[in-house]
C-alpha cells in the first residue's frame, strides 16, 4: 500500500510551471498528503532571496542571469524578454488568480517540504543563506528526496 505522500522535483524556474506544480502541491497538501518539492538546477531560483557572490567566474555568471525568487520568474513559451510573463500576471490580476509568491506562501502555510539539491547548490555556487526563510526547507541529496519519493502515492517531475 502507497503512503499517504506527494513528492514534486521542481526542475524549472519557468513562472508557468512553477504554478502547476505549486498547485498540485498546495492541493495534494489540502488532502491530508504529506507533500515534498525537491527544488534542483533552475527550480532552485525560485528559493532564492538574493544574488551572492560565487567564488569561480562561472558561478557568478549563473548567479547574475539567474532570477531571484519568484517575482522574477519568466515564462516557458512566449516570454518575449519578460514582456509575456507580465501580459499573464496582469491577466491573472483580472481573473483575481493566485500570483506564484502567493501560492508559495500557501505551500508554506500548509508546512510543504522542500528539499533544495545539495548538488546543484554546489555546481551553482548557492549557499543557504541565500535561499528563503523557512523552517521547512532543507539542503539535502538526492537520498532525501528518495526517501520521499519512495512509496509516496504521487511522483511528478516538472
Amino acid at each position: 500500500m502507497k503512503d499517504e505522500r506527494a513528492t514534486l522535483i521542481m526542475f524549472s524556474g519557468d513562472l508557468d510551471k512553477a504554478m502547476a506544480a505549486f498547485t498540485i502541491a498546495n492541493g495534494a497538501a489540502g488532502q491530508g498528503l504529506e507533500v515534498y518539492i525537491y527544488f534542483t538546477f533552475w527550480g532552485l531560483s525560485l528559493l532564492r532571496k538574493e544574488t551572492g557572490d560565487g567564488e569561480l567566474f562561472l558561478e557568478k555568471m549563473f548567479k547574475r542571469m539567474m532570477p531571484v525568487g519568484p517575482e522574477q520568474a519568466g515564462l516557458s513559451q512566449m516570454n518575449f524578454i519578460g514582456a509575456g510573463s507580465s501580459l499573464l500576471k496582469i491577466l491573472m490580476d483580472q481573473k483575481d488568480s493566485a500570483t506564484l509568491p502567493e501560492l508559495m506562501n500557501m505551500a508554506m502555510e500548509r508546512e510543504i517540504q522542500f528539499i533544495a539539491c545539495e548538488a546543484s547548490m554546489e555546481i551553482l555556487g548557492l549557499k543557504r543563506e541565500e535561499l528563503i526563510d523557512y523552517q521547512h526547507l532543507r539542503v539535502a541529496c538526492v537520498k532525501a528526496y528518495l526517501e520521499a519519493a519512495n512509496g509516496a502515492q504521487i511522483n511528478l517531475f516538472i
